[in-house]
């Protein structure tokens, strides 16, 4: 899921939520009141801050409910956007977009007065107020003033119906979305994948990305699998999978999945598998090249440290980073520990006499007790921001090893409101280390020339 954006204040969510539980009688299921809190983000003058939500989830998660809910909300509540709201709705298959619309037909007739016209090809619903949710073929879209577009089973649908059709159509009006929401499928066309695949790699502040998904490698046979790709768990979800599962493995084609392949369709129907570019995906900016890197590596001096930093990465290992200043340049070298106790003893071993930094969470344990220390604090991001910092000035070298050096190339970051944030989920606790421990030994006062007495 991307983040907040930096401009966002607050969301319309709260009240959407409570008003579409009204209406559809039935309380959200939590990822879809969390979806539409996301979506419903606005900035301080009230505008949204999102023009695209992308949004994938396994089949029969409740993706319909939720936008159909929006797509009322948004109706009955022109006022909150200051214009009339023309909801367009497309899909792979005009009869499923009906579907969902068909749904809201006796309440918006009934309970609020609105026009209904199920004729088909031409299914619309109209406000006294001239507002309108207009369901048509993904040829039919164009020439209409869209404020609200949905796309439905997105993956069957060209790229050209929302890139020509839906976006141009949402020029000049107040607060649009373009809603693209769909279930992995192995044929998928270029929509889906090319701007998932974006999300993936690049952030996007006008997106918001929303996917739930099992890993490309993931188990498919393994329940705890199916349960974390799942935005929504019951026992009769489990039996479903479970049951689709033992099909697929039977080599049993499931009409749904329309896949030659049955294990291909299972992982992409309920697992939500996509097939994207063969390319590694990362996301978001990294420090170093290993080139730039590489050219960093200096020797380590001979004499006792001049600053010392402990920091561990959640019980995968414990980092000692011990520093010299050289000139206007801290030289660290780092040393990578099973436990904090082992960590301690390195430490002591180093002659290091100063005021080691130590983790704050680490900051208590024995291991530590009787010796001078600092605690150290900070996001992993501004760690890793720190040390872009410290490199564009010239001021870090580093003693080649190994430990440090895999970290450094693989932590990546992205922008966040309250600065960098990790998107990688490395370790990160020898940069987190070497950082405090540089900083440590920069700041130390010059040694003070001798007095000489005559």
């Amino acid at each position: 899921m991307s983040p907040p954006p930096a401009d966002a204040v607050g969301s319309y969510g709260p009240e959407a939520i409570e008003w579409i539980e009204k209406v559809e009688r039935k309380t959200l299921r939590w990822w879809q009141a969390l979806a539409i809190t996301r979506q419903l983000e606005h900035r301080q003058d009230g505008s949204l801050c999102h023009r695209v939500v992308l949004e994938s989830a396994p089949r029969r998660a409740g993706k319909s409910v939720r936008v159909r809910g929006v797509a009322l909300w948004r109706m009955a509540h022109p006022e909150v956007f200051g214009e009339v709201q023309n909801v367009l709705h497309t899909g792979s298959d005009v009869a499923i977009c009906r579907e969902i619309q068909r749904g809201a037909w006796r309440w918006a007739e009934e309970d609020a007065g609105w026009t209904v016209s199920r004729s088909n090809g031409k299914e619309a619903m109209e406000t006294p107020t001239g507002d309108r949710w207009l369901v048509r073929a993904q040829t039919a879209v164009y020439g209409y003033d869209v404020g609200f577009g949905v796309v439905d089973e997105a993956w069957d649908v060209k790229p050209d119906t929302v890139s020509e059709g839906l976006e141009p159509a949402t020029l000049e009006r107040l607060s649009p979305q373009i809603h693209l929401t769909s279930t992995a499928h192995r044929r998928a066309t270029s929509l889906m994948r090319s701007r998932i695949q974006s999300a993936l790699t690049a952030a996007d502040p006008s997106t918001l990305f929303l996917l739930w998904a099992a890993p490309a490698d993931a188990d498919p046979g393994d329940p705890e699998v199916w349960r974390a790709a799942s935005p929504y768990w019951s026992e009769d979800r489990r039996q479903m999978i479970a049951g689709k599962y033992a099909t697929a493995q039977a080599g049993e084609v499931d009409p749904q999945a329309d896949d030659p392949d049955p294990m291909a369709g299972f992982t992409a129907q309920y697992l939500n598998v996509w097939t994207l570019k063969a390319t590694t995906i990362e996301r978001g900016q990294g420090v170093v090249d290993g080139d730039e890197w590489e050219a960093l590596s200096d020797t380590r001096p001979t004499r006792a440290p001049d600053a010392a930093a402990v920091e561990s990465w959640f019980g995968e290992g414990v980092s000692l980073a011990l520093a010299w200043k050289v000139g206007d340049r801290a030289v660290v070298s780092i040393s990578d520990h099973p436990d904090l106790p082992q960590a301690a003893e390195a430490l002591k071993a180093a002659g290091f006499a100063g005021t080691a930094t130590i983790g704050a969470s680490l900051l208590e344990d024995p291991a530590f007790s009787g010796m001078k220390a600092q605690k150290g604090q900070g996001r992993t991001g501004a760690a890793v921001h720190d040390l872009d910092r410290l490199l564009s000035e010239d001021a870090f070298r580093h003693d080649g090893g190994e430990h440090l050096t895999r970290q450094a190339l693989a932590v990546r970051t992205l922008p966040g409101a309250d600065g960098p944030r990790m998107v990688s989920s490395v370790r990160a606790d020898a940069v987190k280390a070497a950082v405090w421990a540089a900083h440590s030994a920069r700041t130390l006062a010059p040694p003070r020339s001798p007095v000489v007495v005559l």
